[in-house]
């Protein structure tokens, strides 16, 4: 009995920390450098925002949750010198007894490899010696403005390492689990895979595109009939999403940022040397809480299950502020994030309007 409470809360736990993520090699990029995405769906906390530290060797941007004020956990981020982080959650790595996984323990070390690091192989070295929880399971993407890119799939006492040359997507398992079964978040990895395989070169908006995108590998595009459809690890935006980073690791790192649900919100780029001048609605709870309303209007339950409003998300992926990246960080930054505050509130009348 003991042992399967223990299971089915590891169970819980990860179901719980669901994501989409991607790593594109600096040859297959449109940015200049190595992008890492991740597409993150609701944890037990997941309230979010885009926060800047410099209380490290290295300062850093990073999507972090809302109640963190210093550097400690970080969900993803890039640093000054363009070293870069996602992750995701896998169930099957860990070689010793099931525990359920201290929420920020991956967050601790993504937070330390970006005060820290420079380079993969730096990051690298960090994990040989970073201590590890026996629970510890993670999926972690990195770059590096020189060109490196690898995922590294890590369990409490070891890791096994993917170097990146074209493009790699993970999702909530990995390669080098003991146990074959991938589960139910295998389709969304065969869902990112069908859309990125005909694509030669990607930019950050492609990404972004797929956290707003209702194709199916399994059951092609979702939106198009009004048979209901079940919210069940079929296409990358669910109603658990909460985020979608788009970061670019290069010698002028940035990242392309929708917090809150993908499909309500605009993407706005944050850029490191920005420091602390980083638009208000990233920073704070204005994005976040509209995605909760459109997530409130666009899905339904049964008292069991969660279905897609079609019409909902029609009317919404037909409203797009996104704001057009400059080639370089506009010299006035602070005027620059105003505008793009200005736009964000028009975006959120428009999208209440919808709903």
């Amino acid at each position: 009995m003991r042992l399967l409470l223990t299971t089915l809360l590891a169970l819980v736990w990860v179901a719980a920390e669901a994501c989409s993520s991607a790593v594109v090699a600096r040859s297959a990029s449109k940015e200049g450098g190595v992008i890492l995405w991740k597409h993150r769906d609701q944890t037990s906390i997941n309230d979010c925002r885009i926060a800047h530290f410099d209380d490290g060797r290295y300062a850093y941007t990073a999507l972090v949750n809302s109640y963190v004020s210093v550097g400690t956990s970080a969900l993803a981020g890039v640093n000054e010198v363009g070293f870069g982080c996602i992750s995701t959650a896998t169930n099957h790595l860990s070689r010793k007894p099931a525990v359920v996984q201290r929420p920020d323990s991956r967050y601790n070390l993504m937070a330390t490899a970006l005060r820290e690091c420079r380079t993969v192989d730096e990051f690298e070295q960090l994990l040989k010696r970073f201590k590890r929880g026996a629970s510890f399971e993670s999926n972690i993407g990195v770059g590096d403005a020189e060109g490196g890119a690898a995922y590294f799939e890590i369990w409490a006492d070891g890791y096994r390492s993917y170097d990146v040359e074209q493009y790699d997507v993970r999702t909530n398992f990995s390669f080098a689990a003991l146990n074959s079964d991938r589960g139910a978040s295998e389709r969304r990895y065969r869902t990112v895979h069908a859309q990125m395989k005909d694509e030669k070169m990607f930019s950050t908006a492609d990404f972004i595109g797929y956290s707003r995108s209702f194709y199916s590998a399994d059951k092609g595009d979702i939106l198009a009939d009004d048979k209901p459809y079940r919210d069940n690890n079929y296409t990358v935006p669910r109603r658990s999403s909460v985020a979608s980073v788009a970061i670019v690791c290069s010698t002028t790192p940035r990242m392309d940022v929708i917090i809150g649900h993908p499909v309500a919100g605009i993407s706005v780029p944050v850029w490191v040397a920005a420091g602390r001048n980083i638009p208000k609605c990233v920073a704070g709870r204005a994005m976040y809480d509209l995605g909760r309303a459109f997530t409130a209007k666009a899905y339904y339950t049964d008292g069991k299950r969660a279905y897609l409003n079609k019409n909902i998300a029609r009317k919404a992926l037909k409203i797009n502020n996104d704001i057009k990246t400059p080639k370089r960080m506009p010299s006035d930054i602070v005027k620059f994030n105003a505008k793009i505050d200005a736009i964000f509130e028009k975006h959120r009348h428009q999208m209440l309007q919808a709903l």
